[in-house]
């Protein structure tokens, strides 16, 4: 491939090499839509798209879906830092059903502007539970404090079909009358 360079005659030799290093940028086989969409992104560029998405919170253990999914959720949680929706949606990441109770709605109330979790299931490590409570510290408000995680059982839910039937007999005494 022959190369014909723009630039004057009195070029110096950096101006000259930068010029044929950009001469094949045109090169690339991609389309740059592609590159900034979270769905269609290459699974190596995922973390540059994390963070020119201002996402807050990566970890690279993360399943591909997981990344994707929390690179979807950074606008939504940016635009909410500090409301319980911005942490339930920054929990989405994390792969398990999670419940926030804030104070004023536990039975008795709890002390003011705190708020526990519950992760739904009993297969929770260590690492797992670090996740969750960098995450819900990253997305809470600055007011509110975490009271405590709790960590139940799974939830079952399915159909449950229950049926019963009546049976009546009409006995009746026929008797002769004296």
């Amino acid at each position: 491939m022959t190369f014909q360079s723009l630039l004057p005659p009195n070029a110096t030799q950096d101006e000259l090499a930068q010029e044929m290093v950009h001469s094949h940028v045109g090169d690339v086989l991609f389309d740059v839509r592609d590159v900034k969409n979270p769905d269609t992104c290459p699974p190596d560029i995922l973390p540059w798209l994390a963070w020119e998405f201002g996402v807050t919170w990566w970890d690279n253990q993360w399943t591909e879906e997981q990344k994707r999914s929390n690179i979807k959720n950074a606008a939504a949680v940016n635009k909410t830092r500090g409301t319980l929706g911005a942490v339930k949606q920054s929990l989405a990441s994390v792969g398990y059903s999670i419940n926030v109770i804030e104070w004023f709605s536990e039975t008795p109330q709890a002390d003011p502007y705190t708020f526990r979790v519950e992760v739904i299931g009993n297969s929770i490590t260590k690492d797992t539970l670090d996740k969750i409570y960098s995450q819900i510290i990253d997305t809470k408000n600055c007011r509110s404090w975490l009271s405590s995680i709790d960590i139940g059982p799974n939830d079952i839910a399915g159909v449950c079909y229950v049926g019963g039937a009546v049976v009546a007999t009409l006995k009746a005494e026929i008797g002769t009358s004296e």
